[in-house]
């Protein structure tokens, strides 16, 4: 139901920022969408968001969210050139225990998997919203504050009723100087503006209290360009990851096809280990000395279409504004202003669509936001979708010894849950159905605690049991590696740089 002459205003137009206008379009007669950016007129990069410089993954889970809320989208990337895959062999994940045989169909993609870059994605999402009439953008607006109500009841006073904002010039002779200033007065305010919000400094300033958090210095760099995919380079993948082993090799890489038969190449550095970025021959050698040859033996070959980028993420952070006592009405914070996750494990994008979901269930549960409580109950129920995220990211990154953490007492039993899932891993590499069990954990389509059911339990028994047998007979057993791009394939490559 949408209520008659209700305002939202969105700040940020990342990602989250879009999905939730979307969503709030069900429920506010006018949604304003405020960016300290110009938009680019076609699929490109813009200045407020340099990590669309790296690969971003979209998660199985997050995709299908986004294909609900704007339908017909799928059909749109593709035409704009996406690559698409049919099959879950062309994702080839290389984890700390080795490559996880994975095929068939996935669940809910009967047209295909896409694979595109972020930035065709939002202009996308930005298309679909501008078409809507009562969607505005207000791009080269700096949100500076927020407003609140002086007059009423003592328990409106206080309450945000805007945000304070500062027009900027950008066009070349004003080089970012100010245009004025002004009020957008709103219902309700949504603060999607990512790692960099102010909203904890402003809802102290109001009075309600410091908010909380946990940040995991991870010390993550990494290093990113373009690549044309080479003229026929055996068509194996859409999407090869090789994943750091820890504690002894912090090497990290992404290959993903994107639209138009470009690959976008992403190489990482846990735990301090830094990318080479000014050195070409030093960048392909920490390829080459990747857990896995398979990356190296791909964009050696290539033609870079970029310079290379690079990019430090030194610390990942979760805010708790659900344990504040009193919240204030009109305001919410969503998106990487709550959780700000590790982007080497490619959750933001998928988090942030279930974080929309979580605000559309939240609107229907409060009668549009006009009840009560129903900021409050946001965070809370918003603090419960992002905890498990959180808690993978947290402790996959506190497997590096060099890795710390801040704001938060261990958790009783990590250790353990994290040996065993060490030992469904190991099964995993050798049984396709344990691979694709595990394949749906790490694609958000399913919740982490379905590696502890009772079918995965035996599967993993009996692993182990195949593994001691084998000990015991002193027969090495070595499965057949199902990623069929070897060296050998590769022999006419051999020798030749781009």
């Amino acid at each position: 139901m949408v209520a008659d002459g209700r305002h939202a205003v969105v700040i940020g137009s990342g990602i989250s920022g879009l999905l939730a206008a979307r969503v709030l379009l069900g429920h506010f007669e006018r949604v304003t969408i405020v960016d300290r950016d110009r938009f680019p007129q076609r699929p490109d990069h813009r200045g407020g968001v340099p990590q669309s410089w790296h690969v971003h993954g979209l998660l199985p889970r997050g995709a299908q969210i986004i294909y609900e809320l704007f339908p017909g989208l799928h059909g749109e990337l593709r035409a704009d050139g996406a690559a698409v895959a049919w099959d879950l062999c062309r994702a080839k994940i290389v984890t700390p225990a080795g490559l996880l045989p994975l095929a068939g169909e996935l669940d809910g993609f009967e047209d295909g998997m896409l694979f595109h870059s972020r930035f065709l994605l939002e202009w996308r999402l930005r298309q679909r919203l501008s078409a809507d009439a009562r969607v505005r953008f207000s791009p080269a607006t700096e949100v500076v504050g927020l407003s609140t109500s002086r007059w009423g009841s003592a328990s409106a006073r206080g309450a945000v009723s805007g945000v304070r904002v500062r027009y900027r010039d950008t066009s070349a002779e004003g080089r970012g100087a100010d245009r004025g200033s002004g009020v957008l007065d709103a219902d309700l305010v949504v603060d999607a503006s990512g790692r960099s919000s102010h909203a904890p400094e402003w809802i102290e300033g109001l009075g309600y209290g410091r908010v909380g958090e946990e940040t995991v210095h991870s010390q993550l760099s990494y290093a990113s360009r373009f690549y044309a995919r080479p003229d026929g380079f055996p068509d194996e993948f859409s999407l090869l990851l090789i994943n750091g082993r820890p504690p002894d090799n912090p090497r990290a890489g992404l290959v993903q096809d994107i639209e138009n038969g470009v690959w976008h190449v992403t190489l990482g550095g846990m735990a301090g280990a830094v990318v080479p970025t000014d050195d070409e021959e030093e960048f392909l050698r920490w390829a080459r000395e990747l857990p896995d040859p398979r990356m190296y033996e791909a964009i050696r070959v290539a033609r870079p279409l970029t310079p290379l980028r690079g990019w430090r993420t030194p610390s990942n952070r979760l805010r708790h504004f659900e344990r504040l006592r009193s919240w204030p009405p009109g305001l919410i914070v969503t998106g990487d202003a709550v959780c700000a996750l590790n982007p080497i494990y490619g959750q933001g994008m998928t988090v942030a669509a279930i974080d929309a979901l979580a605000l559309r269930d939240c609107l229907l549960d409060y009668d549009s936001g006009r009840r009560p409580g129903f900021e409050k109950a946001f965070q809370r129920r918003l603090a419960r979708t992002v905890a498990g995220p959180w808690l993978a990211a947290s402790s996959e990154d506190l497997r590096w010894p060099t890795v710390t953490m801040d704001g938060a007492r261990p958790r009783r039993g990590t250790t353990l849950v994290r040996r065993y899932l060490d030992v469904v891993l190991r099964a995993a590499v050798e049984d396709p159905v344990l691979a694709r069990r595990y394949f749906d954990v790490i694609g958000i389509m399913a919740p982490p605690t379905s590696l502890f059911s009772p079918a995965v339990a035996v599967r993993v028994a009996l692993d182990a049991g195949r593994r001691v047998a084998a000990r015991l007979t002193r027969r090495r057993t070595v499965p057949e590696c199902p990623f069929p791009l070897t060296p050998g394939r590769l022999v006419a490559y051999r020798g030749r740089r781009p």
